[in-house]
């Protein structure tokens, strides 16, 4: 067998080793997996029932409901800087590799293997390792570990101290990269040069039971801006990344459609403690627009944004005051909430408790919780201790599936309230509990209209099933961005930041969904337009935030079923 015959052979080899197949996992550690593999040729040469059901509750008046969303904005204290770390910095130098590589392979005694083949192998490797920007400690244990798992050497072989100059002599001539820099913002290219909009939905994580369903709101605005010739003349490509539903995933996608993509907007993120994070970490510094159509937390509203963040959904401090009511008049006179511990959660739950306690209600526990546990027994006993007449659940999916099912299992409480966050009629079908059956929950929801009649059945076409939670919502921050880089004229952020309340406010013409050609032949023609969307009006106030609708739904027949709508102001 050949030199280069061994190469292959040991490559494949080495993904047998237990480094490799814990690497195999891990897309930025495949580089490693051929330093090991070049490793290996060295060393292996040598060796997780309810009562009946009251009629919908008339809702506040709107002006009732504006006093008090002014007032709990007023109110909501600025959230602090959630600084998320740098990218990860280069990797270590040529000389610090020379160094860890020797040290491993200090004993090694390959026979009679062709060096400059080796040497190849090894410089390879380690520039993709070093493009993986991964730590020494990271180098050193892997090759450690592939060092170990060889086989014992064999006769004839070379000495250590010409194996080590090989190794060393293969390594020296690599240059240590250089760290790499925010570029500045992508100007608006040549013609016919898509228009980019990156988005940031959830495909992992607590909150990935919606991801696929709000990417496809996205998706099918971009298409029909397509179909009606683009904008500026151009198509109209949405860059998907996966947020992970994580505050860490998602910054560094955020900074990969900034840096690589030279995206000026993104839809998203979904969660609110994931979109602060990206507001005050990447997208602000780098004036790169943020809409979400999804992050409902008050805090949202005061970030110290540079009226750079915007959102299609209305603020908790809207659904919280709906919710508040909505306990109140089916009779509940006590309550306890469970929510997820980001500022989602924490806000939604402020707010219902202040509002259901002015109205004489009684909050008895306020538990937050961690998301994606295998158990939520302890928060459970801790919000059922004092037997409260309902429990409001403020989670997504995947937890409430878990604690929903040990309450009622566990015989802990059987009344719930729901939120927008557990409006998943998956999660209801897994728990196929018809005591369930009944019970109520509030969720932004856009109004009946034509437009959303319109929407539901362009969605069912081209994508087989009814639209998700929130889909209507990144419809809509799509087309609102799409059209602002019209009406400015270029897909520059800051020009592209101030026409978005140009084209989706009074007194323009109104347009809606199914109407883009409309609307960009009349800002062609210097026309103002009014969009008006899927999930409503999109009057951005100084905050970026809308006001909607809140719609009050319930389970039927283990069924969601929408029982009316609440316009906020």
């Amino acid at each position: 067998m050949t030199v280069s015959e061994d190469v292959q052979s040991l490559i494949a080899r080495s993904a047998q080793l237990g480094g490799c197949l814990m690497l195999a996992k891990h897309k930025r550690f495949t580089a490693l997996a051929m330093l090991i593999g070049a490793i290996a040729l060295l060393a292996m040469a040598c060796s997780q029932p309810a009562p009946a059901a009251p009629a919908a509750p008339a809702g506040p008046s709107a002006d009732e409901i504006r006093a008090i969303i002014q007032e709990e904005v007023a109110n909501v204290p600025a959230p602090e800087p959630m600084m998320m770390p740098e990218p990860a910095p280069a990797g270590p130098s040529a000389e610090e590799i020379a160094m860890m590589v020797q040290e491993a392979v200090e004993d090694a005694v390959p026979e009679g293997a062709d060096a400059a083949e080796i040497g190849e192998m090894v410089e390879s490797a380690v520039m993709m390792a070093q493009e993986d920007s991964l730590s020494g400690d990271d180098i050193e244990d892997l090759v450690s570990m592939a060092v170990m798992d060889a086989v014992e050497s064999q006769p004839e072989p070379l000495s250590a101290s010409e194996v080590e100059a090989i190794v060393a002599a293969a390594i020296s001539a690599i240059p240590t990269p250089e760290p790499m820099m925010m570029p500045e913002p992508m100007m608006m290219g040549p013609s016919g040069d898509p228009i980019k909009i990156g988005t940031l939905f959830s495909y992992t994580g607590g909150l990935a039971p919606y991801g696929p369903a709000i990417r496809n709101g996205s998706d099918l605005a971009a298409e029909l801006i397509n179909d009606a010739g683009g904008v500026l003349g151009r198509p109209v490509e949405p860059v998907h990344r996966d947020s992970g539903s994580s505050a860490q995933v998602a910054t560094d996608s955020a900074r990969g459609l900034i840096t690589t993509e030279g995206v000026q907007a993104i839809v998203g993120a979904l969660s609110s403690g994931v979109t602060i994070p990206v507001a005050q970490s990447v997208t602000i510094p780098n004036n790169t627009i943020l809409m979400s159509p999804a992050s409902t937390s008050p805090a949202i509203s005061v970030l110290e944004d540079g009226d750079y963040v915007f959102r299609t959904a209305p603020s908790d401090a809207a659904q919280g005051v709906i919710l508040a009511r909505l306990a109140h008049e089916l009779g509940y006179e006590s309550a306890a909430t469970i929510y997820i511990n980001n500022p989602y959660g924490e806000g939604l739950s402020r707010v219902f408790t202040e509002h259901f306690e002015a109205a004489g209600g009684t909050v008895t526990a306020q538990v937050p919780h961690e998301d994606e546990l295998p158990t939520y027994l302890s928060e459970l006993e801790n919000a059922t201790a004092d037997s409260p007449d309902v429990l409001v659940a403020m989670s997504y999916p995947i937890a409430a599936e878990v604690y929903l099912r040990e309450a009622i299992e566990g015989g802990l409480i059987d009344t719930f309230l729901f939120v927008d966050g557990t409006k998943n009629q998956d999660m209801f079908d897994n728990l196929a509990q018809e005591g369930l059956n009944g019970m109520y929950g509030t969720a932004p929801g856009g109004e009946e209209s034509d437009s959303k009649a319109l929407y539901n059945y362009l969605s069912q076409e081209r994508f087989g099933e009814e639209p998700g939670l929130f889909s209507g919502e990144a419809f809509d921050a799509m087309a609102i961005i799409a059209l602002a880089v019209e009406k400015a004229g270029t897909y520059e952020s800051e020009a592209v930041r101030d026409a978005l309340r140009e084209v989706a406010a009074p007194p323009g013409i109104i347009v809606g969904p199914g109407e883009f050609a409309y609307a960009i032949e009349l800002i062609q023609a210097g026309e103002d337009i009014n969009y008006e969307g899927v999930s409503g009006s999109h009057d951005f106030d100084a905050n970026g935030d809308v006001f909607n609708t809140i719609e009050i739904w319930m389970i039927e027949d283990g069924t969601i079923t929408s029982t009316g709508r609440f316009e906020t102001p």
